[in-house]
């Protein structure tokens, strides 16, 4: 078993040795995005986040800045949900990487919900993309949960949100409202 904080060995490169390495087995990573990834020789098999699987779950892992970190050698998936060879899923990363700062400084705290501010109209034009998104807000549900139901990749579903959270529009509801 290989134990490690994501603050002192980074996601990327304990990826990269996972990957290199050869090893079958089970990535957790306890973090409130965290997850697990399941490793067969050289690919990711399986990834998982709450409610997310596969590529989508993969997406949120990569956004991933700390943490603790167990590898266990030889943990069988329960399903497999992606095939994502050593090349492609190291090219994920660094592409994911990259994008994930800007939104996450937007979107910090992934259990709190979002709320449409007084600057809101209901005759602001969207796009069906956008819908799917907006239509969740009321529900008041944590960040994490409207990510899992929007059937959206999640980078796709904040990215689609920034726009609004930019302009005024919506906003993380204070930490306050999250608790009731």
């Amino acid at each position: 078993m290989v134990r490690g904080d994501l603050a002192v060995f980074p996601f990327m490169p304990v990826m990269q040795m996972l990957l290199s390495s050869g090893r079958a087995g089970r990535l957790s990573v306890a973090h409130p995005r965290g997850g697990e990834l399941w490793f067969q020789p050289g690919e990711v098999v399986h990834a998982r986040v709450g409610g997310l699987t596969g590529e989508a779950a993969f997406q949120v892992l990569s956004s991933l800045d700390g943490g603790q970190f167990t590898f266990a050698p030889d943990v069988p998936p329960a399903e497999r949900t992606m095939e994502l060879r050593r090349e492609a899923a190291l090219r994920r990363l660094i592409e994911d990487e990259a994008a994930w700062p800007e939104l996450l400084r937007l979107f910090p705290d992934w259990n709190r919900p979002l709320r449409f501010t007084p600057r809101w109209s209901e005759a602001q034009p969207v796009t069906r993309t956008q819908y799917l998104a907006l239509r969740l807000i009321p529900e008041g549900q944590p960040l994490r949960v409207l990510l899992e139901k929007t059937g959206l990749p999640p980078r796709t579903t904040l990215e689609t949100l920034r726009p609004f959270v930019t302009a005024g529009l919506v906003e993380v509801a204070p930490a306050i409202l999250a608790g009731q």
